[in-house]
This record gives C-alpha cells, structure tokens and sequence, in this order.
C-alpha cells in the first residue's frame, strides 16, 4: 500500500518497516495531536461538516476525546465557525496544497495557542496540531489574556451595574419610561408603562406617533417644553384619555406625572424622563358610591367571561383525553419497532466484539514489533502485564513480566520515574521526559549505569472509566546524550571545520524554510535578499525579492523607515528589536494591502568577526494588536456605558433608594432621596434605614418594609406622612412612594427598592386651591348678575351687527345694477355721441370712465366685505400650502408678469396646515395682489411666503421689499376699511381689512412690520 506523503524507503528499510505498521507507529508515538477527517458534503457539493474518523493518544490527550468521537466535528467545535479554522480546514481539503495556521482558541473547553499544519489525503485530510498547554506562554499572549481577562471583569461588573439599575425600573410599579431627542423616541418603557397603552410596541418609534390618541391633549406639548427650557414639570391627578386596550378607542386615566429632562455630558439636553403614578382609584374614590352599581355588573360581565373560559378549558380537557388515547396507541407501536431494533443492535454488538478482537490481536502485534520499547503496568502495584521484545532488551538479563516494577527495578524506589508512574496512575494525567538520566543495571545484581531514556507514561483506563494501569512507550537514547556531549565538547574545533559549517548552514536553512517565523538575510550595504525563507516571501505576495536590493524590491519600506534602520544596525553592528510596528505593502498588481503590524529583531550578520550583512526575524502580531484595540475600544465602551447609568440615576426627579437584608442597609441613595432625608450620601450609604435616621422609629416604615420582605408583594402609599429631620428641626413632610420587593435570581427576596416622591407642595396648593375655590363661588354669585345685564347688551349689540351687515349687504347689491347700467350707457354715449371740442371730449371722456370704475370696484369690494359677515363658518380641512400658493399666483400672473416679480416659498416646517380653504385663499389673494401693486420700481419685485410652527400653531409670513409705509403712523387705521397708504395705483382699501377679519374670525392675530424705501412682512397667527 503507497503512502506518498512518507519518505521514500529503500527495498532494504521497507522489508523491516512495513508501510501499514510503520504509520501506524507515528500515529501511536507522535508527540504532537494528528486527527484524520472526512468531508460531509451537501446538495451543492459544499463542505457542511467533517467526521473524525481517528485521533491519535496526542491529539485525544489534547482534545479530551476519544480516538473515534461519536459526533462530527462541528458539534464539538462549532466556535471554529467564527475564528477561521475550519474555514483553513475546507480551504486545505478543497486546494490539496499543504496549509498551516496559528490561532488562539477560547471556546469549546479549549484556551491554548495551537499551531495546525493541514495535508489532504486521498478524499479525507491528515492534520497535525500541538498547543502551549505544556509550555509557558509568550509575554504577548499572556499579556493578551490578561487583557481578556480584565475585559471580561469590566463588563461583568458593568453589566452588573446596568442590570441593577436596569431591573429597579423595570421592577418599580411606577409607570417609567425614556426617550431621546426633540421627537421623544421611546428608548426605554418599563412593564406598567406599557400596560397602559395595550402593550402595542413604543421602544424606538417618536411619542407622537406611538401614542396618537395624545394629539389634541396637552402631554406632547408640554414634554416639547420640558425639552427646550429643560424645566422640570409635575404634574398632579391630571387626566388623560388613553387607548389602553390598543382597539382604537380612549378612556380617561387620572396621573401624578414628573417629566424630567436628561442631559448628556456637554450637559446639553438629550431626552426626558417620565414618571408617572395611576392615581384614578384614588381619584375617582370621592365619586364611588356612584360607579358601585357599575364595578357590580362588571364583575357579572368577568364572571361570564370566566364561566365561557372554564367551559372552553373543559372541551380542550377533552379534547386532550382523545390525544392521549391515540399516544397510547403509538407507544404500542413503538415499543413493537423497539424489539426489532435491540434485536438488531444485539446482532451488531456480536460483529462489534469480533472486529475488537481482531484489533486486540493486531494492537498486541503491533506493540511486540514497534521498534520502540513498550511496557504495560497493571493495577496500583504497578505489574508488568505486557513487555514487549524492544522494552526486554533494554534489561537482558532480568525477569519482568508478572513482577510488580519495584521488585523487578528496586534501584527506582526513590528514583523520579517511580513518583512519576504513580502521579500517573492517581490523576490519569500523561507525563513525558526526554533525556532523563535513570541509573539501571542491565541484569540482576549487576553494576548501576547512567542510561538516559525518552518516555511516556499514559494512564490506562476499564470499561467504567477508573485508571487500571499505564502505558509506557520508552526509548533509551544514552548514545544520543553522550554523542552530544561529545559533539558539545569539540564544537568549537567543529565550527572551524568548513564542510561541518556547510552542513550546519543546510541545517538552518531548512529549519528557517520551516519556522512560522519571516526570516531573510540581507547582504551587503544595499541590503541585497540573499536569503528569505517562505514566511517572508508571504508577506510580499507575487513579488520578486531574492537578489534585489530592498529600496529597489520594497520601496515603500523606505517610507516606513525600514531601510534607515537596516542602515544603522549593519554600521553599528548594534542589534535592533522592534514591537507592532505597522507595515503596509503592494501586491504583485499594485493593490494597496491591509495594514499588518510586526514583532522583529535586525541582527548584524557577521563572517570572520566582520558585519557583511543584516539577519532579519519578524513575526506577525496583527491579531495581538487588533484584540488590544478590540479591549481598549470595549474598555471604553464599558466607561461610557457606566456613565450613562450613573448619569441616569443622579440625574432621576424622583427619590430612588434600594435597601438590602432584614436590617435595610442602604446600598443606594439618590440625590433626589437625600435631598427628602435631610442627609448626605456619605451620612446615610451602607448604614442600616433606622440608624442613619433613627426618627423614623415608630412611624411604620420598617413594619411595612418587612411586610414586603416577607410577601413578596408591593406596597404603594399616597400622601403619607412622615416626621424627619432637617436643619435640626423634625419636619412633616407628605410623600407617594411605593415599596417593591427585589429579587436574586434564584427568585429569593434580597431586597426592597424605594421611589418617592415629595407631594408636600402639592397637597398645600390643593388645599389652598381649595380654599380659594370656596371665596370664588361667593364672588361668582355676585359677579352672575352683572352678567346677565352685560348678556342683554350684548344680544342688543349683535341685533345692531346684523342690521349694519344687512344694510351693507343690500346696499351693494342693489347698487351694483344701476352703476353697470350707467357704465353700459355711457359706453353708447360714448359711441354715438359728438362733441364740440374734441380736446375737451378726450380730456372728460377716460375721467368719466375711471370714476364709473372705481365707483363699480367699491361696491363690488364693499359685497365681499357684506358677503364675508353674512356666510356662516366654513369647515376646516388639509390645505396643500405649495399648490394653494400656485393656484393663487396663476390667477395673479398679468400682475406678476407686469412687476416682472420673483416669488419664493419655503413651507418645509409643515407643509399642509388645517384651514378653510376658501379664507387662505382669499387672505393669500389680497396679500400677494399688495406686494405686487405697491413694488418699488427702483428694484426687482422679490416677494417670499414662508411657515413655520410656534407653541405649537402655524405662522404665515408674506415678505416683500416694496415702497413700505411709516407703520407708527398708520397703525391704528392699517385694518380700518378703505384706508389706503398709497395713491399712485387703484385700489379700494379693502383687501387688508378682509384678512384680518378672516384671521381674528378664526381665533388668530396679524402683525405688520413695515419700512419706507425697504420693505413690508406680513405675521399672520392663524
């Protein structure tokens, strides 16, 4: 049987180490893990998992596996998905190319550096690994785990803190919630928030949009106020109409609230905190022998629903009992499926035992003719079961089989060996040597002799796992040892020794083609590449390098500062040692590669005591230093996060104190709780609740924090009053809080956490509200009859209202058809007509005809006037304010065209508004028609409409830069019907007075700002 990947043997060689028996020796030896897998391939033909077919003593040593594992290799490593190995696995079996790799494992129940050299073997892959389980660790690596280790403490305790602070607001009963940035985005709701509104999803949508049952009631605007101003703001019983079942529908809720403004470190405000108390009961107890008939036919109502659930409960009862006759049924038929199978797997346990057998019989050969010396020791005397032929020889002269070992080597008995086999033997762990001087006398009574020995000692183990024995695989190298003392002595005479060197030279340069390590030499003062092995050409992918100077191959290692230092090391012969320097190279195409960072050491290379070249060992540590990155950067994330929970704390408008143990040693106080103590953080923080404020004795807080100890229920109060002292003097103070239990994770009650808040203030403005109520009423009785003599002015007035708009109505309209019959007759008199004096006909004739037309615009403003009193008050609707504002300029185009005006809009703030949409028509109209009709002629008619939104309502601006007017003078008559300011074109003077009358009509207000020669804006408050 081949086996090419073996060096080839000579006919001789290979009649003494057969090819089967001779591999199977160094899968047996082998001080490093070797394991054979096979490809599991899916549809596609891709690489899904491998099977481990065999995993020689090492690599079972070094995984904790057995030689044939039963699952496949993803089931015990699947962390090998996300660092790369079995990727560099596929990648060997698909290329058939020889790979290696190095990877510092932590997962799996693995934490070692392992080296892996990987070889595809006909369909299956041959790998090789060794760790550092049994070597100490480089400083890098050390110094790598250090940091994971004090990452993973960091965000442990982070963790730790956050989950605490996370779990007292999600844990309190008060209704708590977060949100961030101008549009109050949900970033945090704890349960009780959330039950409120149906538990529909809040977490990242803006308030507005999560809770558009709000619109209309006054919460937004007041969380927008707290945000801008950054005032806290409580509010007491207020009510709310809330969609709490998520259906569509509202119902009011009553609410102590504090709205309270968060900041970030700048200390600019970043979001809001909520906090509020459902105080309905507790409001709606003044009116409850009202609604008792109504909670009466409610609990009716639940107690129908429970009835329809219990008789749903008892058809799903029965339909579980069907269920469960068909699984009985099933596990007959299973049972019968069972037998055939033990039946079979006894038949495959009888084939099993034979073929172990058979492999009993070919390990036993195996063991008698492996050239190295190979013993059994049986049981906790230590009895040779089995000595092989190579393991005799070492001893020719004794009898050792069936002879406990120290009665058969006596001179071992305070030897290291013998301690060695029974630490073996009591903790099952392997235990190797190499070179260990034992002395033995070759036969019985013989002369001791220093004889050095390579060995193994690996426990063996019974069917029921306990250790009944040890294996040792033994080689006895004192010639080696002696040679090499020999060789050690005459090594300054062999390294004078020319063709010694040569061999010597060969030696290294195959243990550098092989190193892991980037290793070259560069000769001569121009750093010609003499030599790089393959690790160092790795680095420059396609490029040719030996032979070339290093400026001419690697010129960027110029820029980098390399080609100086080799500059300095081969003038001073002073060696250099470089730590993570960066380094970032082309390809073969010129492609700029990812920056990688570098460990090396410039050596100067010397013949004859003269430097004539530099030595070159580098090794990559990009990964060392990414992770440390990787640590800093979560290092820093881990601080932040830490801050913002402290941040989140002090920064609570409410009193927040977790109290721990059956005495209430305060673990944690907020400033909002001190402040209502009286006390500092540093009086009252890790002291027990009745030490650090002893007047608190007698007024019931601890029997009722007790209480919840020891029901695991909450308590919440409402105005509770409380004796404390502050500035030496007891104060009563009133105060909500609730008591809510806390708990370990193995649900044990460890805790109570505490939010209060001070009503004092509150409760006061009540009363005194209250009061004040009360002396109103009295005033209100008094001022009553003075309203309703001020109720009959008032209808007078209207009454004359009417009668004036009636008039002016009538009077437009019945004028209208006279003036258009004097027009129409003055046209025909115009025609027919002749004159004596032609100057003077065409001098009367355009005045008559302008009179006809201002007299015909008057009453036809004058209707508009009449006609806006009369018509009743249009609905509101959604007003497109960018095509309302083309629709009025299409009808304004001869004016536009005429003061060859350029007009602007920006109504981005709120591009629709609600509005009748007849009166925004009119009010643009009149507007737009002025600042056109008053341009100045000096400058280019520019006019600019504009929205934007304050408290929140729309704000119109019409600007323009036209002839302007003295505003101080006209103020009083600019609304007043037909004042004009100008008389250079017509017009009638009703076009403003319309829009403040539609304005004022709808509950709004116009200012004017106007300068002569500049300009006028128009602010409408609609």
């Amino acid at each position: 049987m081949p086996f090419s990947f073996l060096p080839t043997l000579s006919p001789e060689l290979q009649a003494v180490f057969p090819a089967e028996e001779l591999l199977a020796g160094l899968l047996e030896g082998s001080l490093v893990g070797v394991a054979l897998y096979r490809p599991v391939r899916g549809a596609d033909g891709q690489i899904t998992d491998l099977t481990i077919e065999l995993l020689n003593p090492a690599a079972q040593r070094i995984l904790q596996q057995p030689a044939r594992p039963a699952g496949t290799y993803l089931q015990y490593y699947p962390h090998t998905l996300d660092t790369g190995v079995f990727a560099f696995h596929c990648e060997a079996l698909e290329s058939g190319q020889p790979m290696q790799m190095e990877v510092n494992y932590q997962g799996d129940g693995l934490d070692n550096y392992f080296r892996l050299s990987a070889q595809r073997v006909g369909e299956g892959l041959l790998v090789s690994f060794d760790d550092t389980g049994l070597h100490s660790r480089t400083a890098v690596e050390q110094a790598l785990r250090e940091s994971q280790a004090r990452e993973r403490a960091a965000l442990a305790e982070a963790e730790q803190q956050r989950q605490q602070l996370f779990d007292l607001f999600m844990q309190a009963p008060a209704c708590i919630a977060r949100t961030a940035g101008p549009t109050h985005v949900f970033t945090m709701a704890n349960a009780p928030f959330c039950e409120l509104f149906g538990n529909r999803v809040l977490l990242n949508l803006p308030l507005r949009e999560a809770l558009p049952e709000l619109h209309g009631q006054p919460f937004p605007d007041l969380l927008d106020q707290v945000y801008r101003t950054g005032h806290t703001y409580h509010g007491s019983e207020e009510l709310a109409y809330l969609d709490q079942a998520n259906t569509g529908r509202v119902s009011p809720v009553y609410f102590n609230f504090i709205y309270q403004a968060t900041r970030d470190v700048a200390g600019q405000v970043s979001g809001l905190l909520i906090f509020a108390y459902d105080v309905t009961a507790h409001v709606t107890a003044r009116q409850q022998s009202a609604e008792n008939a109504q909670r009466a036919n409610a609990a009716n109502e639940e107690l129908a629903v429970i009835n329809e659930e219990l008789q749903a409960a008892n058809e799903e009862i029965r339909a579980s009992n069907a269920e469960l006759f068909s699984a009985q049924l099933t596990l007959h038929e299973l049972n019968q499926e069972l037998e055939a199978r033990v039946a079979e797997r006894t038949a495959r346990l009888q084939d099993a035992q034979a073929e172990a057998e058979r492999q009993r019989a070919r390990l036993e050969r195996l063991f008698m003719q492996a050239p190295a010396a190979i013993c059994i020791l049986d049981g906790p005397d230590l009895v040779y079961e089995l000595v092989n032929p190579g393991y005799q020889a070492l001893f020719p002269g004794r009898a050792l089989r069936g002879r406990p070992i120290l009665e058969a080597l006596p001179e071992i008995a305070n030897h290291e060996v013998y301690h060695t086999f029974r630490r073996v033997y009591e903790t099952g762990i392997t235990h190797e040597e190499y070179a260990m001087l034992i002395p033995f006398a070759r036969s019985e009574g013989g002369e001791l002799e220093e004889r050095f020995f390579n060995y193994i000692q690996q426990a063996r183990y019974d069917e029921a796992g306990r250790i009944d024995g040890i294996l040792v695989f033994a080689f006895e190298v004192t010639e080696q040892v002696l040679a090499r003392r020999r060789t050690e002595a005459l090594q300054a005479e062999a390294l004078r020794n020319a063709e010694q060197l040569v061999r010597q030279r060969e030696t290294l340069y195959q243990v550098f083609e092989q190193t892991p390590a980037s290793v070259a030499i560069l000769r001569g003062p121009r750093h010609r590449f003499e030599y790089l092995n393959p690790g160092y050409q790795a680095l420059f992918p396609g490029r040719p390098l030996l032979g070339q100077d290093l400026a001419e191959a690697l010129p960027e290692a110029v820029a980098f500062g390399f080609v100086a230092l080799l500059d300095q090391v081969y003038t001073t012969g002073e060696p250099f040692f470089g730590v993570e320097l960066p380094l970032q190279v082309y390809d073969a195409a010129g492609q700029l590669l990812p920056e990688t960072y570098y460990t090396f050491t410039y050596q100067a290379y010397r013949e004859a005591g003269v430097t004539v070249g530099v030595s070159v060992f580098a090794f990559d540590v990009t990964q060392q230093v990414l992770a440390r990155r990787r640590t800093e950067a979560l290092q820093e994330e881990v601080l932040r996060r830490e801050a913002q929970l402290q941040e989140l704390f002090e920064q609570s408008p409410v009193a927040i104190a977790v109290f721990r143990g059956p005495e209430f040693v305060i673990e944690l106080a907020n400033p909002g709780v001190c402040e209502i103590w009286g006390r500092t953080r540093e009086q009252v923080q890790g002291q027990p609740l009745l030490l650090a404020l002893p007047e608190l004795q007698g007024q019931g807080f601890q029997e009722v924090l007790q209480g919840v100890m020891s029901t695991g229920l909450s308590y919440v109060a409402q105005e509770q009053p409380a004796q404390l002292m502050r500035g030496g003097q007891p104060t009563t103070v009133l105060l909500n809080y609730v008591y809510q239990p806390l708990r370990a994770a193995d649900g044990r009650i460890t805790g109570v956490a505490a939010v209060a808040t001070d009503v004092s203030e509150q409760v006061a403005a009540r009363q005194l509200m209250a009061r004040i109520n009360a002396e109103l009423s009295t005033a209100n009785q008094a001022v009553s009859a003075r309203n309703d003599e001020l109720a009959a002015a008032n209808a007078q007035l209207i009454r004359t209202n009417q009668d004036l708009d009636n008039f002016v109505y009538a009077a437009s309209h019945d004028l209208k058809q006279p003036v258009n019959n004097l027009s129409g007759l003055f046209e025909e008199l115009r025609h027919a007509a002749t004159f004596a004096d032609a100057d003077e006909a065409d001098l009367l004739l355009p005045m008559v005809d302008e009179a006809l037309h201002q007299l015909a615009t008057t009453i036809d403003d004058l209707a508009a006037v009449g006609q806006a009193q009369r018509l009743p008050e249009l609905p509101a609707e959604t007003v497109d304010l960018e095509e309302l504002t083309q629709e009025v300029l299409q009808t304004l185009q001869p004016q536009v065209l005429a003061a060859r005006a350029r007009i602007t809009t920006d109504f981005a703030a709120r591009p629709t508004i609600s509005y009748a949409r007849a009166n925004l028509r009119t009010i643009l109209a009149n507007l737009l028609s002025n600042s056109l009709k008053y341009n100045d002629p000096a400058r280019t008619c520019r006019v600019h409409l504009s929205l934007w939104v304050e408290g929140g309502r729309p704000v119109l601006l019409v600007e323009d830069n036209g002839l302007g007017f003295d505003v101080q003078r006209h103020r009083d008559e600019l609304f007043h019907l037909f004042r004009r300011f100008h008389d250079h074109t017509e017009g009638t003077g009703v076009g403003l007075y319309l829009v403040n009358r539609i304005v004022q009509s709808n509950g709004g207000r116009v200012e004017v700002e106007s300068e002569v020669g500049v300009g006028t804006t128009f602010r409408l408050h609609l």
